[in-house]
């Protein structure tokens, strides 16, 4: 695996390399994306859709994971990784694959982190029709950031190294204990070390945001079981405006959606994931 800067997305995340095997791919997760749960959801989502992009032999300047649906059945921690691919359907417009991501453990046990469908497609660029405009918040500017937070909530703004996650000022009050219970968090994102945002960018960013568990008081992580997002775009260059939301809070898992705009306020990405306590 050739080195690269930990702070550099692509490089960090998306180098897979061919192994021996068929359909086969090894890479490395850094420890910039890790958590106090492990490597990062959306992480996990630019590791697999880059994999299956391989395994298609879709070109990088073609490569457009439309569609990525994704099951989470353990926590993946840093280090090697392995991602065994299968092509299932190429059509004219798209290609599915099925990609498995495992590691092995301390004790040599090859345990499977997580399994995804991911589509890839060729989707002509145009104008969106009665698509929803994004939000009027703060700029990023006046938002609210790693700096900003107060005492021990910190790391729970910007819990990854490799992005800058800015929200809205009334988007925080549950780091003052004092959740909002709106159901809502709105902010920005963008790539810590400048890069403009490309599709696996926006992966990174659905799964970026506090939890939204945060804003009903349950300031705790409910692991990601299921989680699927669906690219309608290339992002434009700058910052990528994101909302998530959820309709309630039950005690023991969310479901939360999220939306993500460019910075030409085209909607680029929708997600849905299922979070619960297992």
């Amino acid at each position: 695996m050739e080195s690269a800067d930990s702070t550099d997305f692509l490089a960090a995340t998306t180098v897979v390399r061919r192994t021996d095997t068929p359909g086969t791919y090894d890479s490395h997760l850094p420890p910039v994306w890790n958590t106090a749960e492990g490597i990062d959801g959306g992480i996990l989502l630019a590791v697999a859709a880059r994999a299956t992009a391989a395994a298609t032999a879709v070109r990088a300047e073609r490569f457009f994971p439309s569609s990525v649906s994704a099951s989470f059945l353990t926590a993946s921690r840093p280090g090697p990784v392995r991602a065994r691919t299968e092509v299932i359907q190429r059509g004219s417009r798209f290609t599915t694959s099925q990609v498995s991501l495992t590691q092995r453990t301390e004790d040599d046990r090859e345990v499977e982190r997580l399994r995804a469908l991911v589509s890839h497609g060729t989707l002509v660029s145009q104008t969106a029709v009665d698509a929803p405009l994004p939000p009027a918040i703060t700029p990023p500017s006046a938002c609210v950031g790693r700096d900003d937070a107060p005492g021990g909530n910190a790391r729970r703004l910007d819990h990854l190294a490799g992005v800058d996650v800015r929200l809205a000022p009334e988007c925080v009050d549950w780091a003052f204990g004092a959740p909002s219970y709106t159901g809502r968090f709105d902010g920005w994102f963008r790539l810590a070390n400048g890069r403009e945002p490309d599709p696996l960018a926006l992966l990174a960013a659905v799964h970026a945001l506090p939890p939204i568990s945060f804003a009903f008081g349950r300031v705790g992580w409910l692991p990601t079981v299921q989680l699927t997002a669906h690219i309608r775009a290339h992002p434009a260059p700058g910052w990528l405006q994101v909302r998530t939301s959820a309709k309630a809070l039950r005690e023991d898992h969310v479901i939360e959606d999220a939306e993500v705009w460019d910075s030409t306020g085209e909607l680029v990405l929708q997600s849905r994931q299922f979070a619960a306590s297992i």
